[in-house]
């Protein structure tokens, strides 16, 4: 049987994940709100979305993908079995190949950023000094992509010590940064949205800053070792190599959306990524927060190669997501018009944006579990230091996207983009299941089939209540003023919780009781 304690543990730590990612989200949708205010979906906004793409992409190879991937359960393992000085040299490493790498391609970026601005987002030509402005805004944000990096690595340092907290709450300064750059940096330029640019960096910056405390006071020190020739090292870079393959396969997929995007009507591009942010509300707060815990506690069992744990604590996880990212994903499919009415539709984002967006948002939700699901599960293969296989299933997986996404263009516009991602992203899943039970042969799912069907069960009957809402008790978003709408969401909200709540007592799910141990315990 599982050591409660271990659990225990496991959901203390999760919730504090949660509770940072949930102050994030929340301020990241305050950072959109001010963004919808001030540049609406026009060209400014279409601009700053595909300029800021370009680092943001790279981010995901050097920062909270590759990077954290592969050094977290090598620190992790250092850490078990040899200490903390040991990890502290290794980390101390990386940061110096960090500092060497990345500066280049910083200084690339900038150099070349007309070229990769025509690549990634050629349909802006079309509208005059569009393209032009979007290369000002690449050049300006490509500094970010250090920062945030150099913000991954202490991240990495943390997660592999058990310290959760802090690094969860960290990206809130991007959200601050851009926030505080909207009201008080963005009038001083022409065009205004300039400022926004120079608002990543600031939050960039306090992203790092904001975790160096806790660093110094665990002991790491910030010094430069270019001993690259480490084993350690070594070994890191090698687990980042295939991981850096996928991740480029799925910027190649980003690239080409956005160029698709770029094509098509004006505010394309800029609905996509209001509804992608919105989506990754429930996907951070629960998935990732869930799939950051999961990763340093399996390296632990995979390194005392206690694979009935690993089964049970990943199927445990597992379960957890999907119990809290269905609703999520039902809620933003059917209510999605109301939610988006209330957060964006002020300013120069009008009704017209919000049926925009809302349409976005439904097709993207559709593949919500599937997006959790994958966040959770690629955590296990990390931990065996398995980096190939999540990676060949995401290659796959692009590929089809991208495969989708012509195919869907031209009859649903920018909302086959969408619907393209939410189908690959089940493909994925659908893989990475079949890998993961060929190498845990202990990961058995049938004693939990009940579990999920009562998850789905009651899923559905939310959905039923969702359908009635939107058909019978909705309120009209269109003419009615700020509080009628905040009005309309409440009652949505409030009567899909209790439903939910409700059913899940009445059925005995036992993810409830951990949600509430969630809540207990967050301290």
């Amino acid at each position: 049987m599982e050591n409660s304690s271990s659990a225990h543990k496991s959901i203390r730590s999760a919730g504090r994940v949660s509770a940072g990612t949930l102050a994030s989200r929340i301020l990241g949708l305050v950072r959109e709100q001010v963004f919808a205010y001030l540049f609406g979906a026009g060209m400014a906004a279409d601009a700053f979305v595909a300029a800021f793409r370009i680092p943001n992409l790279l981010r995901d190879m050097f920062a909270e993908g590759a990077l954290s991937a592969a050094l977290i359960p090598t620190l992790t393992e250092k850490i078990t079995k040899e200490g903390r000085s040991e990890a502290y040299r290794v980390a101390q490493i990386f940061l110096s190949f960090l500092l060497s790498v990345v500066t280049l391609i910083v200084v690339a970026g900038i150099i070349f950023a007309p070229d990769v601005v025509e690549l990634i987002a050629g349909g802006f030509g079309d509208v005059p000094g569009k393209l032009s402005l979007t290369t000002d805004l690449a050049r300006i944000m490509m500094p970010f992509l250090l920062l945030v990096s150099i913000a991954a690595l202490v991240m990495g340092i943390l997660n592999s010590l058990g310290i959760f907290g802090v690094p969860a709450f960290a990206p809130m300064m991007l959200n601050l940064g851009m926030i505080f750059a909207g009201f008080f940096i963005c009038p001083f330029f022409d065009p205004p949205i300039i400022g926004m640019a120079i608002g990543v960096i600031l939050g960039g910056l306090g992203q790092l800053l904001f975790q160096i405390p806790t660093a110094l006071k665990q002991g790491f020190r910030f010094r430069l070792s270019f001993d690259f020739g480490d084993p350690a090292f070594r070994k890191i870079i090698i687990l980042m190599i295939p991981m850096a393959v996928g991740f480029s396969a799925t910027q190649i997929n980003v690239f080409i959306v956005t160029r698709i995007a770029a094509s098509l009507q004006q505010g394309a591009v800029a609905y996509l990524n209001y509804a992608f942010r919105l989506m990754h509300l429930p996907l951070g707060m629960f998935a990732l927060a869930i799939a950051t815990v999961t990763l340093p506690e399996i390296s632990r069992y995979a390194a005392l190669d206690n694979r009935a744990d690993m089964a049970r604590a990943y199927m445990r996880s597992l379960k957890l997501g999907l119990f809290l990212v269905i609703p999520a994903s039902a809620l933003l499919i059917f209510g999605g018009r109301a939610i988006i009415a209330v957060l964006f539709q002020h300013g120069q984002f009008d009704y017209s944006d919000t049926l925009g967006a809302s349409s976005a948002l439904a097709f993207y939700s559709i593949g919500l579990m599937a997006y959790a699901s994958v966040r959770i599960t690629v955590p296990v293969f990390y931990a065996f230091k398995q980096t190939a296989r999540p990676i060949t299933a995401s290659i796959f997986s692009v590929a089809i996207n991208v495969f989708l996404c012509y195919m869907l263009k031209d009859s649903l516009g920018y909302k086959g983009l969408a619907l393209a991602a939410s189908i690959s992203g089940f493909v994925n899943i659908t893989i990475l299941l079949f890998m993961l039970k060929a190498r845990i042969p202990e990961l058995i799912i049938r004693p939990h089939l009940k579990a999920l069907v009562k998850i789905l069960f009651i899923n559905a009957v939310l959905v039923g209540f969702l359908l009635l809402w939107d058909r019978f008790l909705t309120f009209g978003l269109q003419d009615t003023g700020l509080g009628i709408r905040i009005i309309n969401l409440l009652i949505l909200l409030a009567g899909a919780i209790i439903i939910y709540i409700a059913l899940a007592k009445l059925t005995r799910i036992e993810q409830l009781k951990g949600l509430q141990e969630i809540f207990r315990r967050i301290k």
